[in-house]
C-alpha cells in the first residue's frame, strides 16, 4: 500500500493510534462505539468479524482485559494494514489478524472454540443502494459474500455455550438481526438504542446476544451528541473522557 494514502488518527484512548487508507474505507463513529460496549475478561478469546484495519480488535484489546483478539479479514490490503495498526501499537501479543473469509472461521477457529465475537458488519444489503464506489468502500457497505444471515450463523459456530456475540446495526434491520439471531440460538440479552441527538430517531443499535441462553431481553438508550454538537455526559463516560 501506497505511504502517501495512508493518515495517522489518534484513537484517543491510552496512547492507541490507527493507521487509515484515505481512499479506501475509513471507520466511523459506530466502530468506536461497538468496541466500547463489548466486554471480556482475561480468560476471553475475542474474534472481529470484518476487522477491517483493526479498529475494534485494537480498542478492545486496549480497553478489555480480554485473553487474546483475533480480528478476520478477507480483503488483502485490509488485512496488511490491520497488521500494520497491530505492530505500530505493540499488540501483537494479544491480537492476531487471519487473512480469512467469514464464512471459513469455524474451520480455522474451530466450532465452539472462543466466548465473544463482535461485528460491526455491512448495513445494506447486496441488491439496495449505490454500489459505484471503491472496492474497499463497497465491500464494507453492501453485503455481497457473506450476509447477515450468514455472519450471525458464523457466530453461533464458533461461540462456546454461554457465549456472546456484540453486533451494531441500522435500526431499520432490526427484525432482520433478531430473527437471525433467534435462529442461530443465540438469544437477544441486551440492545442500546442509539440517538444521535435526543430529538432525532435512533438510526442504528447495538445487540448483545448469548449463545443458548434464556429469553428476556433488556432494552437501553444512548444519546450522542447535545443540541450545539458537542458529546453528551453519557458518551463521554462511554468513551472514558468524563
Amino acid at each position: 500500500m501506497q505511504e502517501e494514502r495512508l493518515r495517522l488518527d489518534d484513537l484517543e484512548y491510552n496512547n492507541l493510534k490507527i493507521w487509515q487508507d484515505v481512499e479506501g474505507y475509513c471507520f466511523t463513529s459506530d466502530a468506536v462505539l461497538l468496541a466500547n460496549h463489548v466486554r471480556a475478561t482475561s480468560k476471553d478469546i475475542v474474534v472481529d468479524f470484518g476487522c477491517g484495519n483493526g479498529v475494534i480488535a485494537i480498542l478492545v484489546a486496549g480497553k478489555t482485559t480480554a485473553k487474546k483478539v483475533v480480528g478476520v479479514e478477507k480483503q488483502e490490503q485490509s488485512y496488511l494494514l490491520a497488521k500494520k495498526n497491530v505492530e505500530f501499537n505493540n499488540l501483537e501479543d494479544r491480537v492476531q489478524v487471519v487473512h480469512a473469509d467469514i464464512n471459513d472461521t469455524d474451520s480455522i477457529l474451530g466450532k465452539e472454540s472462543v466466548s465473544v465475537v463482535v461485528c460491526n458488519p455491512p448495513y445494506f444489503a447486496e441488491q439496495s443502494g449505490q454500489k459505484r464506489l471503491t472496492e474497499s468502500i463497497a465491500l464494507a457497505r453492501h453485503e455481497s459474500s457473506c450476509t447477515l444471515d450468514g455472519i450471525v450463523c458464523q457466530a453461533s459456530k464458533i461461540l462456546k455455550f454461554g457465549g456472546k456475540m456484540f453486533m451494531i446495526h441500522k435500526t431499520e434491520r432490526m427484525a432482520e438481526v433478531m430473527a437471525s439471531m433467534v435462529k442461530y440460538d443465540l438469544s437477544p440479552k441486551k440492545m442500546t438504542l442509539i440517538y444521535p441527538k435526543a430529538d432525532k430517531r435512533p438510526d442504528t443499535f447495538i445487540i448483545e446476544g448469548k449463545k443458548n441462553g434464556q429469553s428476556g431481553i433488556v432494552v437501553d438508550s444512548l444519546v450522542v451528541y447535545n443540541d450545539d454538537g458537542s458529546m453528551t455526559d453519557q458518551a463521554k463516560k462511554l468513551y472514558n473522557k468524563a
